[in-house]
């Protein structure tokens, strides 16, 4: 390898050693430096004689001020730096070179020739080439790729690069003054878009003009498909510019002809026009969709345009904006209207439909406002909104509209923290709406009232704690068919709130007993009590309001004992070195008073039907904080509470002998069981039995089930519980009430390691809105969701419990086909109504450049498909083929 730095042209004289004359000394440019005015003049002789020499100054170079080489020129800095002259045809910075196998330097003929992996450095400028060739006098650089033993070029293309732009070529010339190019077969790269010119003239402000051009987003050096234009224009940083312009695919000429072309390539966000797509559709048309204008209204805010348009009436707009100032807030905002049209007024089937849909998010950064937070989430709009615009399977299954926007403040090393929100839910089907404004929550955390951090002696009382819970709610309930909000009045509105003060102590004993007591007092604030009462001369249930402010409490008090109980054994021979079995028993008792009597008196007797029989009724029952509960039959509850919980696992040996090390592994992660008895009821004295199982088998199938079981007898003759145990009856224990189990699984292939990962290889499946993205390194996955549901609903016509239960089977998932070639879908089979679930099938083939998406919904309400063909580059983006036949067209 060979180095070489050249800086300037040497005179004859100084390369020989001579010593310069007086003519020619007077003759030589000098730099006079004028410390009090801190300037520096450059002065020449009025009767030079040469061009240019370099003279080594013998003086000691004086030490200038950086406000003085500022204003110096870059020959003149360079000379300063050097402590030398240098001609002033010299070039402005150092030209460092290297060279493979030779370079020679022919001096009569002031050029430097460089051979074999050529490569020279100026400024920001690299140049790779198998031959450079330099001439000083012209300060003009020729460009040639190396050639192999038959005269042929070779593979290895030679490389210009400067600053971030790079490009390879064939040939080229450079001229370091002048700071132009002329370059032969060049193949550039601007963003995600490239360049393939015959020639290209580049000029000093580093724009290009090329002729014979390729612009295309395929980055193999013979692309699949390109824009053939016979002229182009490269504005660097801003935009691509071409005459006339055809599509190419394969080197085939297509019938898609460009009057002119522009391609932004601004590394920034700049505004512009959004080329809109087009569809046709049976029902609405053909349309114009997804065109508009994007501003980039500052560094922190953006606002996108978009509008749809279709030739039969139908149309929508959206605006978008999305905003981020760094370490403050991040946030975005979109607003969506929905006008569709479907047929004629005359026509029996048409339909006529106005949405929209308001979505925005804002996060404040932790580190701006230390201790408080604020942060929204809403989504809110009509209910038929998705259904009527979207084509995401995700979109149109879910049926709840959730909203959020909370501001929270944390006081610092305190134990307290408010939260103030508003919140909304939405149901689509039954479109009944919960607005939540103001909701408002003030916590205060445990702390130990009585422990005294002065003493060095504990005592027991020190382990008494306690805590307060603020709740205030204020809601609003609707429907967003018959919304007015000009008819809401204040007595629309449910309110109230709720103090919450829990008191615990907890200690050991016997070191393996746990012991826990709680006492708990909550008072109810509430705005608004209802009495009903039955009326018998209309035959309907009348209520009767009252407003004012009204109060009500409720405390109880339990008590929890609880140990662990560990069963262990080991095997010295064999893969199972040992299994372990852990029960968690626990008794409790609590106690409740009677809230329907005196001194509470929160409960009243009244008729709701025709007979004579009446029933505790709650004068709140419409309080969003909930009431003091009502025990059996209003009676004072003093309950037992039984709980087991078991959990079973085995401990494995990795390998044969024992220094390979074991494993646990789970069987059982738990299996519990539940009751209680209330010792101050007069009857049905035991709750219902419940039981409890979950647990996960080769960690890729979870399994979890539970049942509820009635120890009392039914009387079908008058349709309700018997005060009598089934064991007295039948001797049965108890019998099934209702049982439910649920088994998740999922399966998928080990994922490839491939250490240098494609741009392309994780992509969005297809506009439908599957979930994942597409990932080729997994082959395939799988995953299933399988429940049922039973429970017995007694019959009084045939004196038995009637079996009712539901049972479905959900599946989704994906396989290669090929390694370009994915297949996804997601079905589900009802066993009971015996069909298939909401269906839809995915078709992706990878085409390097291009992508193909296939989307089907075979069957049902949504009954659609749609082929979309395009180039993957976001640039080009609608450069497509879409062919779409929706849910809302009658005719396939």
């Amino acid at each position: 390898m060979i180095f070489c730095i050249f800086l300037v042209k040497l005179s004859s004289a100084q390369q020989k050693k001579i010593p310069l004359n007086t003519k020619q000394q007077k003759a030589v440019k000098s730099i006079s430096v004028d410390k009090k005015k801190d300037t520096v003049t450059t002065v020449k002789s009025a009767d030079a004689a040469m061009d240019s020499a370099v003279l080594n100054v013998p003086a000691p170079t004086p030490v200038l001020p950086d406000s003085v080489l500022k204003k110096m020129s870059k020959i003149d800095q360079l000379s300063y730096q050097l402590g030398i002259k240098i001609s002033t045809d010299a070039l402005p910075a150092k030209v460092i070179t290297q060279a493979k196998d030779s370079a020679i330097m022919d001096v009569a003929n002031n050029r430097f020739l460089l051979f074999g992996a050529a490569e020279l450095q100026y400024e920001d400028i690299v140049l790779q080439s198998g031959k450079l060739d330099y001439n000083q006098a012209n300060q003009q650089i020729k460009a040639l790729p190396s050639l192999d033993s038959n005269l042929a070029m070779s593979n290895k293309k030679p490389i210009f690069k400067q600053g971030a732009e790079s490009f390879t070529y064939d040939s080229l010339i450079y001229n370091f003054k002048q700071k132009k190019a002329i370059v032969r077969n060049a193949h550039s790269q601007y963003g995600e878009g490239f360049v393939i010119s015959d020639q290209v003239k580049r000029n000093a402000d580093q724009s290009i003009y090329g002729w014979q051009n390729i612009y295309t987003t395929c980055a193999l050096e013979h692309p699949h498909f390109g824009i053939r234009a016979k002229k182009i224009k490269v504005v660097p940083d801003k935009i691509i510019a071409t005459g006339t312009a055809n599509l190419m695919i394969a080197d085939i000429p297509t019938p898609l002809f460009l009057p002119f072309g522009v391609f932004p390539i601004a590394k920034q966000q700049s505004s512009g026009f959004k080329i809109p797509g087009y569809t046709m559709e049976v029902q609405r048309g053909l349309g114009i969709t997804n065109g508009g204008y994007y501003f980039n209204l500052n560094r922190h805010v953006d606002l996108l345009f978009l509008t749809n348009i279709y030739s039969k009436g139908s149309w929508g707009a959206s605006a978008i904006s999305n905003y981020n100032k760094r370490y403050h807030y991040n946030g975005g905002i979109s607003l969506s209207y929905a006008y569709n049209k479907i047929g004629e007024a005359y026509e029996s089937s048409s339909s006529l439909t106005k949405d929209f849909m308001i979505n925005w998010r804002h996060q404040v950064d932790a580190k701006a406002t230390p201790g408080m937070n604020f942060s929204a989430n809403v989504v809110a709009g009509t209910s038929s909104y998705y259904a009527n615009n979207s084509y995401s399977a995700n979109q149109i299954l879910n049926n709840q509209y959730q909203s959020n926007i909370s501001f929270s403040k944390n006081w610092i090393n305190k134990p307290y923290s408010l939260t103030i929100s508003a919140r909304h839910s939405q149901n689509t089907r039954t479109r009944q709406v919960n607005v939540t404004l103001p909701e408002m929550n003030f916590y205060l955390g445990s702390f130990n009232p009585f422990q005294n951090k002065k003493s060095a002696t504990a005592h027991w009382y020190d382990k008494i704690n306690m805590s307060y819970n603020m709740t205030m709610l204020n809601q609003l309930t609707f429907y967003d068919t018959s919304f007015n909000i000009n008819a809401v009045s204040l007595s629309d509105f449910r309110n109230g709130m709720k103090h919450v003060i829990p008191i615990g102590f907890s200690t050991n004993i016997l070191r393996f007993i746990n012991f826990s007591t709680n006492i708990n007092y909550t008072e109810y604030w509430l705005t608004e009590r209802n009495t009903k009462s039955y009326n018998d001369i209309t035959s309907k249930i009348d209520t009767a309001h009252q407003y004012g402010f009204f109060a009500a409490r409720d405390i109880s008090a339990s008590a929890t004992i609880s140990s662990r109980i560990y069963g262990v054994h080991f095997f010295k021979k064999g893969k199972i070195a040992g299994i372990r079995h852990v029960i968690t028993p626990s008794i409790g008792a609590g106690f409740i008073p009677d809230y329907a009597t005196a001194p509470f008196n929160y409960y009243y007797l009244s008729r709701m039907d025709t007979s004579q029989r009446r029933y505790y009724m709650s004068p709140y029952e419409k309080s969003l904080i909930g009431v003091p509960g009502l025990n059996q039959y209003g009676r004072i509850s003093s309950a037992i509470n039984f709980n087991i919980q078991n959990n079973l696992q085995l401990k494995v040996r990795n390998g044969k002998d024992s220094a390979s090390g074991t494993k646990n592994v789970s069987i059982i992660d738990g299996l519990s069981f539940s009751s209680s008895y209330n010792v101050a009821a007069d009857s049905f004295n035991w709750s219902v039995i419940t039981a409890g199982f979950r647990t996960n088998l080769f960690q890729h199938i979870g399994i979890a089930a539970g049942a509820v079981y009635d120890p009392y007898a039914y009387d079908y003759v008058n349709g309700r519980r018997k005060p009598q145990l089934l064991w007295d009856e039948t001797s049965k224990l108890a019998k099934l009430a209702s049982a439910n189990m649920s088994l998740n699984a999922s399966f998928h292939s080990t994922k490839k390691d491939t250490k240098v990962k494609d741009k392309e290889s994780n992509r969005l499946l297809s506009n439908n809105g599957y979930s994942n993205y597409i990932d080729f390194n997994i082959p395939w996955n799988l995953t299933m969701a399988y429940s049922i549901n039973l429970s017995k609903s007694p019959t009084k016509t045939i004196n038995k419990d009637t079996l009712v239960f539901s049972q479905t089977l959900m599946m989704s998932g994906d396989f290669n086909l090929t390694k370009n070639f994915k297949i996804a879908f997601s079905s589900g089979y009802d066993f009971v109504y015996k069909q298939l679930t909401f269906t839809s099938i995915d078709i992706y083939r990878d085409l390097h450049c291009w992508e193909m998406r296939i989307n089907a919904i075979p069957f049902g309400p949504r009954k659609s498909y749609s082929f979309t063909l395009n180039v993957k580059s976001a640039i080009l983006q609608d450069l497509k083929l879409l062919r779409r036949r929706d849910f809302r067209d009658a005719v396939y």
